[in-house]
């Protein structure tokens, strides 16, 4: 396929398949499909993996290289070589059309997307590429006037519409002000060069107010340089033969786009990401910050501004003690506070480039910040927020300051951009109707502590609440439901949701941890902990014990490995909490993308399939083995029992009952009091468990259902990605089919089953699960309550015929319907 139209092409070569497609969409909302745009990027199957591939980037440049030939657009040093050798494999007239370019992948392929769609020459589309920075470093002081090389090259266009002039050919000039709040942006600047390239005639635009210009209406760079904000008068300036009749259509054509367009009216109610139970419904207030901003000076005393850097530490320290007291947040918190990664390289930051403090932390933080946002791990990759919390402490310390505030009034639902955890920690449950995080996610620490809170939330907002916002909003958290102004019907419903939630609720001591349906038929409700706060808030809403203690706490956002001693004197306390009750301890659960600094892990292709869980354990026996007797000395006197994650054969169940028999025995010849003997069960969190978990039956005393990895591993669909959101559902009924195989073979060999997945505390689930005969529901204990709601009044025989209907669907969509449509059995 030749270059649309006869225009030049572009091939965008990346080793993100996700970048370049979101780049070519962006480009394609200037130009929609004037130019053709191939992406040649990533590497595997699909371009599922990081890298590059010249043949791949060979095809592109031969699909949309047409007698005008292609430019093409890379991102980092792999892509160069790719492209270059991508070169030599294609026909050389084709190679002798193909401009590479070093221009900026994202603001160059916009650029020269809107100079090719506009006609522009090979030469002409690449230069604009290679000058798609300079208006932004000219914005930000970063270039010296003239603004850039770019608007130096398309001067040529400004010079031929002045010499039309002196010889006498037809002109037209207008002036106008700019009255769109984003001035002249990209996408009506887009539509006006488009436009400009129909008439015979020379087009130039002037800032008159920046005195900025003329330069030629052919060049996004170049109408970028002009700075043209709200207010701003432009002169439009047109000679030739049809100089009046374009005069006069780009000037409609700039006060068509003038007035700022108003958000688009969500529909009656949106759908964004559940994080903590509860509706709320009240004014919205957005949550205001006063982070300084971090002037990037030189310092005459480096040594100095290090020490300075020094005690903003510990005043950030202090500040964030106060406000994340009582947590197990706090601990990676204070971990972060001195972790080498950040201020060794704060430091020396300041000694190499004489840079402030301020300035120096925070370019450490945003490249830690950049490292969590790259994870596949939605938990790991929620710590960025942590990050950032860390990153502005240390901020208002150097330069002033104060936390984020509510604005007075009345309670109100707060809008928030990606929320952090010491914000979290100061909200005043009396004020804070709901929280709506435009960002954010279920995982973050901020989420598990407005779930502690009891405040409503739901996450990833942004494209639901637009920065305009409304005057009231209404939220469900338990479902991600959101309103905007809720209508009067609305607002009923909301209301009566708020009731029907008062009286479900139980009061504290009300719960014995066991639910009886209707049936006598007893679901026992155990807790998902990951700290002693988590333990002791699970211990006052009923537990009957904890059903997944996820130890990872102790191992991640930290810099050293945590001593035996350390590791034992945490889970006693979490142990204390539960004293008398049942308690699964979870060994690590780590490796892949979740990176422990000290393991020194290789890096892997494709994290989530590689060395983790047991498999990490197992790899590290002195590791496994320290855990092991730090989990045995913690457990004595108490109820434990071990849990293996991510089994998928028999012998990682035999090689981890080998490794705890050592603990023992080690344990014994030192004369070290401990728990002995406990059981041992695995997590069945992948399809190659759950099918054979009849034979791991003989090697497991219990089993227990993560849903989550299940689901994603079940359905080849990553729970976090954003396109795949309909895709991660435990409902689905290939996921159920699994859970019942693995109730069947618990059942035979007269093992436990239990599910302490996200699905086991969803009241969408949970009744499917008990219909497949779960009687164990582990979850966060905020989700008691409406689990509880969701089996009211059911029996077994009730939940069954649900279960199986859902069984005999397509998807979870389906599936979901078939419980909605039981929702009040018998």
């Amino acid at each position: 396929m030749s270059g649309a139209a006869g225009r030049v092409g572009l091939v965008l070569v990346s080793h993100s398949r996700q970048l370049a497609e979101a780049t070519r969409a962006l480009a394609r909302q200037m130009t929609g499909e004037a130019v053709a745009i191939a992406c040649a990027a990533g590497a595997g199957d699909g371009g599922a993996d990081l890298g590059t591939d010249a043949t791949a980037i060979a095809a592109a440049i031969e699909r949309v290289c047409g007698p005008a030939g292609a430019v093409v657009l890379m991102d980092i040093g792999g892509a160069i070589l790719s492209a270059e050798t991508a070169l030599e494999l294609i026909d050389p007239a084709i190679a002798a059309r193909t401009r590479l370019t070093g221009g900026p992948i994202v603001e160059g392929a916009v650029a020269a997307a809107v100079r090719a769609a506009a006609g522009g020459t090979l030469d002409q589309v690449a230069a604009e590429a290679r000058q798609a920075l300079a208006p932004k470093a000219e914005q930000l002081g970063e270039a010296e006037r003239p603004a850039s090389a770019a608007v130096a090259a398309t001067d040529a266009g400004a010079a031929a519409a002045v010499a039309a002039t002196s010889a006498g050919a037809p002109a037209a000039t207008v002036e106008l002000a700019i009255a769109d709040p984003g001035g002249l942006h990209a996408r009506p600047a887009a539509r006006l060069i488009t436009r400009a390239v129909a008439f015979d005639a020379a087009i130039t635009l002037e800032n008159v107010t920046a005195a900025r210009g003329p330069v030629p209406a052919s060049s996004l760079i170049a109408l970028a340089s002009l700075g043209a904000r709200r207010g701003d008068v432009l002169r439009l300036r047109a000679t030739g033969r049809q100089a009046v009749e374009a005069v006069e259509a780009l000037a409609a054509l700039l006060q068509r786009d003038a007035p700022a367009a108003a958000p688009a009216a969500p529909p009656a109610s949106c759908h964004a990401i559940p994080v903590a139970p509860g509706v709320a419904l009240g004014p919205m207030v957005r949550l205001v910050r006063s982070i300084p901003e971090v002037p990037e000076t030189t310092v005459d005393d480096p040594a100095a501004e290090a020490e300075r850097l020094r005690r903003a530490l510990d005043l950030a320290a202090q500040d964030l003690g106060s406000a994340l007291r009582g947590t197990d947040i706090l601990d990676a918190h204070q971990a972060l506070l001195c972790d080498p990664a950040l201020v060794d390289e704060a430091i020396s930051r300041i000694e190499r480039e004489r840079c402030n403090a301020a300035w120096a932390f925070r370019q450490a933080i945003d490249a830690a910040a950049a490292i969590y946002r790259q994870l596949d791990d939605p938990y790991l990759r929620a710590r960025e927020a942590d990050v950032h919390d860390v990153g502005d402490a240390v901020v208002r310390a150097l330069l002033g300051g104060a936390a984020a505030v509510l604005p007075d009034g009345p309670p109100a639902v707060v809008v928030t951009e990606d929320l952090t955890p010491s914000e979290a920690a100061r909200l005043d449950a009396g004020r804070v109707l709901g929280v709506i995080d435009r960002r954010g996610g279920p995982t973050s620490h901020a989420a598990i502590l407005l779930r502690s809170a009891g405040i409503p939330a739901v996450a990833g907002a942004a494209a639901l609440v637009p920065d305009a916002g409304g005057a009231r909003a209404g939220l469900d958290g338990a479902t991600g439901e959101v309103w905007l102004d809720p209508d009067p019907e609305t607002t009923i419903e909301l209301q009566r949701r708020q009731a029907a939630l008062r009286a479900s609720r139980r009061p504290p001591g009300a719960r014995d941890g066991r639910l009886r349906l209707a049936c006598g038929r007893e679901v026992e409700l155990w807790a998902n902990v990951a700290g002693p706060s988590d333990a002791r808030a699970a211990r006052e809403a009923g537990a009957l014990g904890i059903g997944l203690l996820r130890t990872e706490m102790l191992f991640l956002d930290r810099v050293d490995e945590p001593g035996e001693d350390e590791q034992a004197e945490l889970l006693a306390e979490i142990f204390a909490a539960f004293a008398g009750a049942p308690i699964v301890v979870r060994t690590l659960d780590a490796g892949g993308d979740k990176a422990l600094p000290y393991l020194e892990l290789d890096a892997e292709t494709n994290p989530s399939l590689g060395v983790r869980g047991v498999r990490l354990s197992l790899a590290r026996p002195a590791l496994l083995e320290a855990q092991l007797r730090a989990i045995l000395v913690a457990g004595r006197g108490h109820d434990i029992r071990v849990l293996v994650p991510m089994v998928s054969i028999a012998a990682e169940v035999s090689a981890v009952r080998a490794a705890l028999e050592r603990a023992h025995e080690a344990l014994a010849a030192m004369g070290a009091a401990h728990r002995w003997p406990v059981a041992t069960g695995i997590m069945v969190e992948v399809p190659s468990a759950a099918l054979m978990a009849e034979r791991l039956a003989r090697q497991a005393d219990f089993f227990s259902i993560g849903t989550n990895d299940l689901t994603q591993h079940t359905l080849a669909a990553e729970r976090g990605h954003p396109r795949l959101h309909a895709l991660a559902d435990p409902a689905h009924p290939a996921v159920l089919r699994l859970v019942r195989g693995v109730v069947e073979a618990g059942h035979a060999a007269k093992r436990p089953v239990s599910v302490c997945g996200e699905a086991a505390g969803d009241p969408g689930v949970a009744p499917l699960l008990v219909g497949l005969g779960i009687t164990r529901l582990s979850m966060c204990a905020s989700a008691f309550d409406a689990v509880e709601d969701a089996l009211a009044g059911a029996s077994f025989a009730d939940l069954s015929a649900i279960a199986e209907a859902a069984l005999a669907v397509d998807d979870a969509a389906a599936a979901r319907a078939a419980r909605a449509a039981a929702r009040r059995p018998g």
